[in-house]
């Protein structure tokens, strides 16, 4: 097949015309001969850069539909988009095109490749800009990275850093409230400076930091993070007193979370048992210390704590530091119910008689408070 030979021959301007006039029909037949040429050049030892671009073009030109050719393009996704990728793409129409942006944008990877051309095809087309969560993602990686892009693919913006290229792009007024309306699957687990580019951008007033703050504390409460995930990202938050205020129901959720983790997971390491409950979160996999870093760094008030006055005292019968840390909480409780007007201590249901001496745990005790 003449397609092939041109691949054989590494004529990639030849392929790029060749495709030019052939049928949809006469596309999808070529790609059984184009398959057998990729498994005969798999088993050399080395392929030119030259082949390898032009079987790259002769495959991508060869996928009829749009969403054959996004399955084609993710399945090669870190392949280096270059001119020829342009001219396979501008054989289509436009609105074959604009689909091929909206499908590639609904998965689109940490690969710069697919972002990179999902890109070239919102600029060319003017179609809308995708706004997943993959491709959010994809998006900040891309603008941290600042790639160069090869000639005729459109995108990229100046700056001289990542803060300077998102005031610059296009994409930032489209991009930054979905990245806002789930900030936790973005910033969770990711590197830092995710977080802080979100922080930048309510600084300056793109973005609004008492939804990003509210957001992401009920995407915590609703899926509790690994603590090594939260911790980081409670530092760098550092809330004001009034937004610690705000988000009290997502941190009591939280620390309640956390102290049920303590309560099954407390024991030594090794020792541990799950509940079915506690097994399907990310949190249970933490070590004790790890989860007391968590309720730390989430900075319940005496007030908050003394709802669950019953499970801190559960908690003293556990190993250091467990005990160590419930010890502390119900010692500030005592030293909080001074005399004065309103509730003694032991009306207000905080510390009774001998709470603070270690005692067995029985059914029902986390739901006594």
């Amino acid at each position: 097949m003449r397609l092939v030979e041109l691949v054989r021959a590494r004529d990639l301007c030849g392929v790029v015309r060749e495709l030019g006039g052939m049928t949809p029909r006469q596309r999808v037949l070529a790609q059984t001969g184009l398959l057998g040429h990729r498994e005969s050049a798999a088993g050399r030892r080395t392929v030119a850069p030259s082949e390898k671009a032009a079987l790259s073009a002769a495959e991508l030109g060869c996928r009829v539909t749009p969403e054959a050719a996004a399955a084609w393009l993710l399945q090669h996704r870190y392949l280096t988009p270059d001119t020829w990728t342009v001219e396979i793409l501008d054989l289509r129409p436009t609105a074959w095109r604009a689909e091929l942006a909206a499908r590639l944008g609904a998965r689109a990877t940490a690969s710069d490749t697919v972002f990179t051309i999902t890109e070239h095809l919102v600029h060319d087309t003017g179609c809308p800009v995708p706004a997943s969560h993959e491709f959010v993602l994809a998006w900040f990686f891309n603008r941290a990275r600042n790639r160069a892009r090869p000639a005729r693919v459109l995108g990229g913006v100046p700056g001289a850093d990542l803060p300077a290229r998102l005031r610059a792009d296009p994409f930032t007024p489209v991009l930054v409230p979905p990245a806002v309306a789930r900030p936790g699957r973005l910033v969770l687990g990711r590197p830092g400076w995710l977080l802080g580019a979100l922080l930048a951008l309510a600084a300056e007033g793109v973005a609004d930091r008492a939804e990003l703050v509210r957001n992401l504390f009920a995407d915590m409460a609703g899926a509790p993070p690994r603590a090594t995930h939260a911790v980081p990202v409670l530092t760098a938050l550092a809330l004001t007193p009034a937004e610690h205020a705000r988000v009290a129901p997502a941190r009591a959720a939280l620390v309640e979370h956390l102290l049920g983790l303590l309560l099954e997971d407390g024991g030594p390491v090794g020792t541990r048992t799950r509940s079915a409950a506690s097994s399907a979160s990310a949190a249970s996999a933490t070590d004790p210390a790890q989860t007391l870093a968590f309720l730390r760094a989430l900075a319940p008030t005496p007030d908050e704590n003394a709802l669950m006055v019953r499970q801190h005292q559960a908690l003293l019968d556990r190993p250091a530091p467990v005990a160590d840390y419930a010890r502390e909480v119900l010692t500030e409780l005592g030293a909080e119910s001074g005399p004065g007007p309103g509730p003694t201590s032991d009306e207000a249901g905080l510390l009774g008689a001998g709470l603070l001496e270690p005692r067995p745990l029985r059914p029902g005790m986390l739901t006594e408070a």
